[in-house]
């Protein structure tokens, strides 16, 4: 995927609307720094393997973590 950080130690599935229509990626690197993207999931199913990803998810981009 464009954008993936080096370093990811975490990965968290979040639904992204309601209903379900797309479904947000956010991955944690050993530094840190937190990234995301968004896979639309309501189009037709695509075919199996690495075309899912490029086809339908958005690249990941950086984001600032929310306040303690």
């Amino acid at each position: 995927m464009p954008g993936y950080p080096t370093g990811v130690v975490g990965v968290s599935l979040t639904e992204a609307a309601e209903p379900l229509s797309s479904l947000l990626i956010t991955v944690l690197t050993s530094n840190g720094a937190l990234s995301q993207t968004e896979c639309i999931l309501t189009a037709p199913p695509p075919p199996p393997g690495p075309a899912w990803g490029t086809t339908y998810c958005n690249g990941f981009t950086p984001i600032d973590a929310p306040p303690a």
